[in-house]
C-alpha cells in the first residue's frame, strides 16, 4: 500500500491545534454584545484571509527513512522561519544546499506519494497538478504528467536524516496544503498609453513575510509575457533598502535604495505599489521613502489610500449590453436587466446591421458600431462598419471566431497564405475592405483555434492545437508601437494544456478565462481557467457549445475556503447549447434563460 503523507505525530499536532483554536474562539464569543461602542469592521474590498498555521513536531526518535521523508514533505507546508520545520529533517549540510523557494510542485488531493526505500535513499514519485516557480508563477501541468526524485539519507547520531535533495526539487505539496499555505495575489503594472493598471497573478506564502514578498516582487522588472504591453514606474535596480516591510498603523513602510524617475513615473510607481500592498490584511496606505525622505507626488498631500489619487484605475469593466441574434436581426439589450428577465429588460439604442445567415460567429464592438463575422467555410472575414460592410482580399484560411476588443480592434487567427499559423488585427474605424495586419508571434506552432483579447486589450488568449489535435491555451501580452498599434506578442504563458476538445473560449474577467472544453476521458463542460490558478470545472450542461460571462473585477478570492470560492465566483456565467438554449448559472445549478440563434457579449 502506498504510504500516506500525514504521519501520526502530525495528525495529533493538527488535531490539538484545531481544538485549541476552537476553544479560544468559543471562549471569546459569549454571544452578541448588548452595549458598548460601535467598532469599525473589515474594510470592503480588502482581501481577508486567515491562513492555517501548522505546527510540526521534531522528527520522532527511531523513525525509518520513509517516515523521515514523509515528515519532511508534510513539514514543508510550513513556510515560517524559512521552512524551519522541514529543515529539522535535513542534515546541516543538506539544509544549506536546499532551496525551498526554487519551485513548488503541487500534486493531487489524495495526499499520497509513492515512497520506496533503498540503501541510503528513498525514491519518490507522484502525479503533478501544477508547478509554481520562484517568482510565484503558477504553471498548469499536462494531464497524466508525473514527477520523480530520489532523496539521499544518512544517520546522524543514530537517527536518519535527509543528506541530499536534488537540484530543483524545491518543495512538494498536496493541493490542499498548497491552497492553505499559499495565496494568489496580483501585481500591478501600467498601461503605456492610459492611466490604467493591468494585473499579473502570482502565488506567495501566507504569513509574516507576505508584505516583503509582495513588495520585492512588485519592484522586479515586468514579466516576460507582458513585456512591451505594460510598463513599470520602478526603474531597473530599484530594491528594498532593508529586507523587511513593516506595517505601522495600517501603513506599509517601504524604504527603497533609489527611485530616480519623472513625476509621471513616480505616479505610476506609487499607484502600483499601493494596489499591490493593499492586499495585505489591514493595510490601507503605503509610505515609500528613499534614504529616509518620503517619495511624494506634486498635488497629493499626505498618504494616498486609493490608486485613483494618482489618476489610475483598473482595466476591468463589465459589459453594459448583450446582443441577441434572431435570424438576420441583431438586438442589443441591457445585460443586467436581461439576466434578471421579466420587466427588467431594457433595449439599448443601436444601429446594428442585418446579418445574413451565411455569416457566423459574430463579434460586436463595445460601442455597438462595428460587427465582424466569418463565412461557414472559415475562408472569409466580413466587417460591418459605420461606412458600410465588406470583406478584405483573401488573407488566410481556417479562420477562428473573430473578436473585437474594448479598443474596437478586430482580431482573428488562422492559417496564412504561406501555410503558417497567423494572428491578424484590424484597427477600429478602418474601412470594411482593409486587409488585416499580421502580428509578430514566432512562438505560434500548430493550428490556431481561438484568439480572445482580454478586458483592456493588453493581453491575448490564444489556443493552439498540435498535429494530434491536443490543445493548449496561452496568454501573451500585446506589445504596441507608437500610437498604440499592436506589433508583437510577448513570451507565452501556458494557462491550460492537454485539452482533447475546445468548443469555445472567452474571458470571464481580467484574471480568468472561461471555456467549453474537455480533457481525455472527461466530458465536455463549462470550465473556468484562472490565470495561474487551479482549474474550476462548472456543473455540466448537455451539448454545450458556447460560454459567455457578465465579467468581473479580476481579483482573487482568497478570503474564503477553496470550495466556497468556486461556488460563489462567476455567477454571471451563461452557456448556450447547439439548439440555442441559453442557461444562466445560479448557485451550483443552471437556470433556463430562453433561446437565441447567437449570443454576443460586446468587447469580450
Amino acid at each position: 500500500m502506498t504510504p500516506r503523507l500525514v504521519p501520526a505525530n502530525l495528525r495529533r499536532t493538527l488535531t490539538v491545534t484545531v481544538l485549541v483554536a476552537a476553544m479560544l474562539l468559543l471562549a471569546a464569543c459569549g454571544g452578541l454584545p448588548r452595549s458598548g461602542p460601535i467598532n469599525r469592521g473589515l474594510e470592503v474590498g480588502v482581501t481577508n484571509y486567515h491562513p492555517i498555521r501548522l505546527q510540526f513536531e521534531a522528527p520522532t526518535p527511531g523513525a525509518s527513512p520513509v517516515q523521515i521523508v514523509q515528515g519532511f514533505l508534510a513539514a514543508s507546508s510550513s513556510t515560517e522561519d524559512d521552512y524551519a520545520a522541514a529543515r529539522a529533517y535535513l542534515t546541516s549540510q543538506a539544509s544549506k544546499a536546499w532551496r525551498p523557494k526554487e519551485q513548488v510542485t503541487v500534486y493531487g488531493d489524495s495526499g499520497n506519494v509513492s515512497l520506496k526505500s533503498k540503501d541510503g535513499a528513498v525514491d519518490l514519485s507522484t502525479s503533478v497538478v501544477a508547478r509554481v516557480d520562484e517568482t510565484g508563477r503558477y504553471l498548469a501541468a499536462s494531464p497524466g504528467e508525473a514527477v520523480a526524485a530520489t532523496l539521499g539519507l544518512t544517520q546522524v547520531e543514530g537517527e536518519w536524516r535527509i543528506s541530499s535533495v536534488p537540484d530543483g526539487f524545491g518543495v512538494w505539496l498536496s493541493r490542499y496544503y498548497f491552497e492553505n499555505a499559499f495565496g494568489q495575489f496580483t501585481l500591478a503594472y501600467a498601461d503605456p498609453f492610459a492611466q490604467i493598471l493591468v494585473h499579473d497573478y502570482r502565488w506567495f506564502p501566507l504569513g509574516q513575510g507576505l508584505p516583503t514578498s509582495l513588495a520585492r516582487a512588485q519592484l522586479a522588472p515586468v514579466p516576460g509575457y507582458l513585456k512591451g504591453a505594460v510598463v513599470t514606474g520602478f526603474p531597473p535596480g530599484t530594491d528594498l533598502a532593508v529586507d523587511s516591510v513593516p506595517i505601522v498603523d495600517k501603513v506599509a513602510q517601504i524604504e527603497l535604495t533609489e527611485l530616480n524617475t519623472t513625476t509621471d513615473q513616480r505616479r505610476a510607481a506609487l499607484a502600483q505599489i499601493l494596489a499591490t500592498m493593499r492586499q495585505v490584511p489591514g493595510v490601507s496606505a503605503v509610505a515609500v521613502s528613499v534614504g529616509g525622505t518620503p517619495v511624494q507626488v506634486l498635488g497629493i498631500q499626505g498618504l494616498a489610500t486609493s490608486t485613483e489619487d494618482f489618476g489610475y484605475t483598473s482595466a476591468e469593466t463589465a459589459p453594459a449590453a448583450v446582443v441577441l441574434r434572431d435570424g438576420d436581426r441583431l438586438q442589443a439589450t441591457d445585460f443586467s436587466g436581461w439576466l434578471r428577465g421579466g420587466e427588467n429588460q431594457r433595449p439599448v439604442t443601436s444601429s446594428l446591421p442585418a446579418v445574413s445567415p451565411k455569416w457566423e460567429a459574430l463579434a460586436v464592438s463595445e460601442k455597438l458600431d462595428e460587427v465582424s463575422g466569418v463565412s461557414h467555410d472559415r475562408a472569409t472575414l466580413y466587417r460591418w462598419t459605420p461606412r458600410g460592410g465588406g470583406s478584405p482580399p483573401p488573407f488566410g484560411s481556417s479562420l477562428t471566431d473573430p473578436a473585437i476588443d474594448q479598443r474596437g480592434r478586430t482580431w482573428v487567427g488562422g492559417i496564412g497564405t504561406d501555410r503558417a499559423p497567423r494572428i491578424w488585427w484590424v484597427a477600429n474605424g478602418a474601412v470594411a475592405g482593409t486587409p488585416p495586419a499580421p502580428i509578430e508571434a514566432p512562438w505560434l506552432e500548430g493550428k490556431v483555434v481561438a484568439v480572445r483579447p482580454s478586458p483592456g486589450a493588453r493581453r491575448l488568449a490564444v489556443a493552439l492545437a498540435d498535429p494530434a489535435g491536443t490543445t493548449s491555451v496561452y496568454v501573451a501580452g500585446v506589445s504596441v508601437g507608437q500610437g498604440g498599434s499592436p506589433v508583437s506578442l510577448g513570451k507565452p504563458w501556458r494557462v491550460a494544456a492537454g485539452l482533447s476538445q475546445l468548443r469555445d473560449l472567452t474571458w470571464a474577467d481580467g484574471g480568468s478565462l472561461a471555456a467549453v472544453t474537455a480533457w481525455e476521458s472527461s466530458e465536455v463542460r463549462p470550465t473556468i481557467l484562472p490565470l495561474g490558478g487551479p482549474i474550476e470545472p462548472l456543473p455540466p450542461v448537455r451539448d454545450v457549445v458556447q460560454i459567455a460571462t457578465a465579467g468581473g473585477d479580476g481579483q482573487p478570492r482568497w478570503g474564503r475556503s477553496a470550495a466556497d470560492r468556486r461556488s460563489t465566483r462567476f455567477r454571471g456565467v451563461l452557456v448556450v447549447t447547439s439548439t440555442g438554449a441559453v442557461w444562466r448559472r445560479v448557485g451550483n445549478a443552471w437556470q433556463s434563460r430562453g433561446h437565441v440563434d447567437e449570443l454576443i457579449v460586446p468587447g469580450f
